[in-house]
Formats: C-alpha cells, structure tokens, sequence
C-alpha cells in the first residue's frame, strides 16, 4: 500500500480506485466512500473529484432503501426509497485494464500487518489466507482464522480496517482451537473447502 500510495500520491486515493475497482457497478455516495475507505471527508472529497475529472469515476443518481423507525403498530420493518447523489466506476476509462492489473493483482495488504492486526483479537492458533488473496473467486472464504479467547468486537474492528486497505468486504470464519477440531473432524464444508485448495499460511500452531 506504501508503495502504490506514492505512485498514485496518496493511499486515500489507491483506497477509493480499490474500493470502485473491486465493485464495479455499485454507486457510493461520500458518506459510503468516506466508511468504506475509512478515509477523512476533505480527502474523500478532494479525491473522488480528481478521479472524476480524469474519466475514472462518473456520477450517478441511485435509489436505496432506508429503514423507518418502528411504531408500536408496527409488526414489520418499514421502509423507505431515498435517492442519493454519489459515483460509479465509468467502464468506458481507457485506462481500466492497466489500472485493475496493478491495483488488484498487485499485494493487496502487507501481510504481516494482516497477521498483526488479526493478532490483537486473541491467541492466534492458525490464519491462513485464500479466495481474494490469491486471486481464486471460487473459494468461500478470504480468511480461516482459529484462535483462543478471541474478542469477536476486536476483531470485527480489525478486519474493517483490513477491508478499508483492500476496498472490498472481507469472507471470513473464526473459530476456537475445539470448535475447528470438530469441524475438521466432521469434514465441514467451509473448513475443507480451505484446506483442501490453495492457501498460504499467516499463523500456523496447530496440525491439519
């Protein structure tokens, strides 16, 4: 990220060209682009503007649906359609398929800050990385991460930060020592379906 943040001039920038790369036909308003990213609003601003002016983002009028406060009548959410102003990725960019060769196929995150952040959530026992990081769609996980005494809010905060890095939502399973035991035992689906494929090892202190 260090990297692609001076080639670009900013790792706001590289966040938001991330963020509209990985998810091509999704309009984002500021205050979408400023949570995803997790990047100031004067930054946010300043860049989808730039981007905007070269060709890489155009702007779009889009309609989502907000829930309502409840009414003590109410037995069912409400719901609301409000019409937002925000971007979204102009595929006629002439520069698109150099930018996505770089920005998606190039490391998405260093990993050894994954692995430190990960950490901070409890005693890591295995982390290992698949679907996204290796470029394999077809995974159902990004992330197999087992562990002791994991604070799931930790965590939870720490894979955002990750996401904001990478510009894309995150698949990811945590599991205690037992609980992925019994899994791998049983033969479940989601744990296989790591284990079996391509994957490369972050943290590594118990036998598959």
């Amino acid at each position: 990220m260090e990297t692609l943040g001076k080639i670009f001039g900013s790792t706001a920038r590289v966040k938001i060209m991330r963020l509209f790369l990985f998810n091509p036909k999704t309009a984002y308003a500021l205050d979408d682009v400023i949570t995803r990213s997790r990047v100031k609003k004067a930054n946010a601003r300043t860049e989808i503007n730039a981007l905007t002016k070269i060709g890489f983002l155009r702007k779009k009028t889009f309609t989502v649906r907000e829930e309502l406060k409840m009414r003590k009548k109410d037995t069912k959410p409400r719901y609301k359609k409000v019409k937002k102003q925000g971007w979204v990725l102009d595929s006629k960019f002439p520069l698109m398929q150099p930018l996505t060769n770089l920005l998606l196929d190039s490391e998405l995150i260093n990993e050894k800050d994954m692995k430190k952040r990960i950490s901070k959530a409890g005693a890591m026992k295995l982390i290992l990385v698949s679907g996204l990081f290796l470029s394999n769609a077809d995974r159902k996980l990004d992330l197999l991460i087992v562990g002791e005494r994991i604070k799931k809010d930790v965590l939870e905060k720490e894979i955002a930060v990750i996401e904001s890095e990478i510009g894309k939502e995150l698949r990811y399973a945590a599991f205690s020592t037992e609980e992925f035991k019994y899994r791998l035992s049983m033969y479940d689906k989601l744990v296989r379906d790591t284990i079996e494929n391509e994957y490369r090892v972050l943290v590594q202190k118990i036998e598959l």
